[in-house]
């Protein structure tokens, strides 16, 4: 849970993606406030920035002046779309792993699909494995990783369909392991957790007072006070010694402070109040 100095290892961001409504400056300047280690980039926040006349070295500026790193870039990429789209898809991802290369991002984010494993035929499944090699390979051209989130409604969203989507894209797919997507199909996310901790490279976390017969009636709430048990997950990725980045996942109008409660509640339960900075 602890480097060899005593502060943890474990490190924290923020996920754009629900911002979309923030211009990314001051998104940067939210996750500082908020004394988060990283912010996870949505695509869109990034290709916004650059045709307002940034670049990618007054971006990487900006970051070292606010102590920020980026974990992944992320994007809506599925591959099950039909072929224009997945060809519009691959470019997408293509340009993200540009813009990971030159802000020292590891990983781009993508999805296994738009629907269920339980609903995808033989096809779709071609469609998404031949994306995934596809995009995993223009990717590593650029020393960057692919990674699956795993998600309901995709083709990650079992045990069992994410070990078949691992076996079919090969070992240099990593998977962004995000503990809620479980829970909403009413699925315990603690065995994924085990079963591919291997090859979960960065992690999501969030919680709601969930209605699972009306998900739009489910209210959002700090990340230890919800239906999902997420303290149970953080807790294992202790035990494990995860030194990654959790990215505090929310979307409205109450994200920043749903991340800021979230984050004194988790720095309090698991540091003792301490908030790491690097």
């Amino acid at each position: 849970m602890f480097n060899n100095e005593g502060t943890p290892a474990m490190k924290f961001s923020i996920c754009s993606t629900g911002l979309k409504g923030m211009i990314l400056e001051k998104v940067l300047e939210a996750a500082t406030q908020l004394q988060l280690h990283g912010v996870e980039l949505w695509d869109g926040h990034l290709e916004a920035y650059l045709d307002n006349g940034g670049s990618l070295p007054e971006l990487r500026q900006q970051l070292t002046a606010h102590r920020l790193v980026v974990p992944a870039i992320s994007t809506y990429a599925a591959f099950s779309k039909g072929e224009q789209a997945s060809d519009q898809e691959l470019q997408n991802i293509q340009r993200a792993a540009r813009w990971a290369a030159e802000l020292e991002c590891p990983r781009v984010r993508a999805f296994a699909g738009h629907l269920p494993s339980c609903k995808a035929d033989a096809m779709l499944w071609q469609q998404v494995q031949s994306g995934l090699c596809a995009a995993s390979e223009v990717c590593s051209q650029l020393g960057i990783r692919l990674a699956v989130e795993t998600h309901n409604n995709t083709l990650a969203d079992t045990e069992e369909s994410i070990a078949v989507l691992l076996e079919l894209s090969g070992p240099v797919v990593e998977l962004i392991y995000d503990g809620f997507n479980f829970f909403v199909d009413q699925l315990d996310p603690l065995p994924a957790l085990e079963k591919f901790y291997p090859r979960i490279t960065h992690v999501h976390v969030k919680n709601y007072k969930w209605n699972h017969h009306n998900w739009a009636q489910s209210v959002p709430v700090p990340v230890l006070q919800g239906d999902s048990n997420q303290r149970a997950i953080l807790q294992r990725l202790a035990e494990l010694e995860y030194d990654g980045f959790v990215s505090f996942e929310y979307f409205g109008d109450q994200v920043l402070e749903l991340t800021r409660l979230s984050y004194l509640e988790v720095t309090h339960q698991f540091f003792g109040g301490g908030a790491y900075r690097p």
